[in-house]
Order: structure tokens, then sequence, then C-alpha cells
């Protein structure tokens, strides 16, 4: 008797009714998803800058401290090229664990392959997108 009420209550309920026919779907229904997507959108986003920031995540510079370069070599171990004033360090990076692998004499160039700005590559590509449409 108790399965028969709720299973009554539950097709009975607003969420079984009849889907709205295009009519109904007008803009502010339109405007009302869209609204919620980009809230749901902010969240994700929001929650993942938070998450980063807890773990420290992201290259951190200091006065005389900088990470140069990082690879990951296994699940949780990095190989790191930090520079320490003028000295240029390789260190092993894993859990609880961090080792100096060798100090250079001479500082390594770390290659900064092309480094263009995010706004100046989203400029570049608005711009040749506003040339092809012309």
């Amino acid at each position: 008797m108790r399965f028969a009420s709720c299973l009554f209550a539950l097709v009975a309920s607003p969420a079984f009714a009849a889907a709205p026919t295009p009519a109904e779907l007008d803009a502010g229904g339109l405007l009302r998803v869209c609204l919620s997507l980009a809230v749901v959108i902010a969240l994700i986003l929001a929650a993942g800058w938070v998450l980063r920031r807890l773990q420290g995540g992201g290259v951190r510079t200091g006065g005389n401290l900088r990470c140069l370069e990082s690879i990951a070599v296994g699940m949780k171990e990095r190989v790191v090229l930090v520079q320490a004033g003028e000295k240029q360090m390789l260190l092993g990076v894993a859990p609880g664990n961090v080792r100096t692998l060798h100090v250079f004499d001479q500082p390594i160039a770390v290659a900064t392959a092309n480094a263009v700005s995010p706004a100046a590559a989203f400029k570049t590509v608005l711009s040749q997108w506003r040339g092809a449409g012309s």
C-alpha cells in the first residue's frame, strides 16, 4: 500500500507533466537557461581557481628564487630546474622528499618558445576573424 501511494505521488508530480510546447518556450525561459548555465560555468572556474590556490599550484616567483622549468617523471615525482641567485639547480621532487640532482656552474639558457601573451593571441585571432568576415 505504501509503495502504491509513493508511486502515485511520483507520477502526479510536476516533473512528469507534459513537455512544454514550442510556443511556451519564450525568450524569458531561454534567458533563464543561459544565465543558469553561465552561473554553473562560473562556479566550476571559481572552484578550480580555489583548488589551485589551496594546493599551491602555479609558478611562484620570489625575490631571488625562481622555478624555471618542471617536468613530471612519474605519478607524483617531478624534476625541477630552480634558479637561486646566480646558481641553477636541478632538483628531484617527490612526496616528502627533495633531492639535489645537479648544481650547474654555468646557467642554462631557458628557451621561451615565442612567448605571446594570451591577450595578444586573442587580439590576433579576433582581427583575423573580422578580416575573414568582411
